[in-house]
């Protein structure tokens, strides 16, 4: 079993790393609806960050960020995979591929979580359902 703490600080980092991601490859992007769509998609991961935040602060817990290393990793790899390929089919891949990501940790963090606060709980399936409608939105890009 996790803690509430714990999960809020998951939730955090699994949005940091998805705007990140986004952040990433957002100026590599030349397709317009392509750019719109990550846009809206960080301002998402933005309002669950915010929430999340809150919610630990008002727990008195201490946040915990993500990994440097993990944020600096992504952006290289991100660098290195768009050199060859900038195309709106990559990125869309690489958008999927981390929202995947992103999906099995909070579904192991949920399950580690059960019978946890029911606001946290709720916020988490926001992120959960956040991360399957980037996969469903990126689809057609492929």
């Amino acid at each position: 079993m996790i803690s509430d703490n714990q999960m809020l600080n998951y939730i955090r980092q699994i949005t940091e790393m998805g705007e990140t991601g986004i952040d990433s490859v957002l100026d590599k992007t030349h397709d317009a609806a392509l750019r719109q769509s990550l846009q809206k998609q960080k301002e998402e991961y933005q309002r669950i960050y915010r929430s999340a935040d809150r919610m630990l602060e008002e727990r008195g817990g201490k946040e915990k960020d993500l990994n440097p290393m993990a944020e600096l990793g992504s952006e290289i790899s991100a660098m290195f995979q768009l050199a060859m390929d900038s195309s709106s089919s990559k990125i869309a891949e690489m958008m999927i591929k981390g929202n995947t990501m992103g999906v099995t940790k909070i579904l192991q963090h949920m399950s580690d979580y059960q019978n946890g606060d029911e606001r946290i709980n709720d916020l988490a399936n926001k992120l959960l359902q956040t991360q399957q409608n980037n996969i469903e939105q990126m689809k057609p890009y492929l």
